[in-house]
């Protein structure tokens, strides 16, 4: 089976001298100015994931009104080719080798039909159906970070793939045999003109391959 995670934080914490790398520096303009399409395009770290959705078709879908998109970074797709010319055996195999169908399939695990900033996610976590029609769970947690230092725990996003049967839960840390796999996002609630964009964290296996 396959499985995956996403976490995220919307405050900037600064790395200076002391104590100051605690200092909420507040939030960053989240709007980009752009469609979710363009914005993918024009970003060194997601350009490839754009690639992707141009070569399956798909950028009318990601670019449609009220669209959440959760984002695989360059590096989660370098490290799924990597992976599928291991399984193909096949060292030249890239992002055109990969069948328009199943990219479609992929894609679609990361695209949902609504729009789903943080403010609809809850800490216990929710089901939801992507586009592809496979569900995931997307919740928002805080997480005993940092000691005494913050009034608040930071709160992450997770993008939940589900084990062997049903969820487990929403917190890997409260379900000790959990068979779920979690990914953090890196950059949350960017809003586009026309949905909303999570960033996922590198360490995500994109499409959801086993790795043994």
């Amino acid at each position: 089976m396959k499985y995956i995670s996403i976490i995220i934080v919307l405050f900037t914490l600064y790395s200076c001298s002391n104590d100051d790398y605690l200092i909420d520096g507040g939030l960053a303009d989240q709007n980009v100015g752009m469609s979710t399409y363009d914005f993918l395009k024009s970003h060194k770290q997601l350009d490839t994931l754009a690639l992707l959705i141009e070569k399956a078709g798909m950028i009318d879908m990601v670019n449609a009104k009220s669209t959440t998109l959760f984002a695989p970074n360059n590096l989660s797709i370098k490290n799924y080719i990597y992976y599928m010319r291991f399984v193909e055996e096949n060292q030249d195999y890239g992002i055109n080798d990969i069948p328009v169908e199943d990219l479609k399939v992929m894609l679609g695990g990361y695209i949902f039909d609504q729009s789903l900033d943080r403010s609809k996610l809850v800490n216990e976590g929710k089901i939801y159906i992507a586009h592809n029609g496979e569900e995931r769970m997307l919740s928002l947690r805080p997480v005993d970070q940092y000691g005494d230092q913050l009034d608040e725990f930071p709160e992450y996003v997770y993008y939940t793939f589900k084990g062997e049967d049903d969820y487990w839960g929403a917190n890997p840390a409260e379900d000790g045999n959990n068979d779920d796999v979690y990914t953090v996002v890196r950059t949350s609630n960017l809003i586009s003109t026309n949905g909303v964009i999570h960033v996922l964290q590198g360490t995500h296996h994109f499409s959801n391959y086993i790795v043994n």
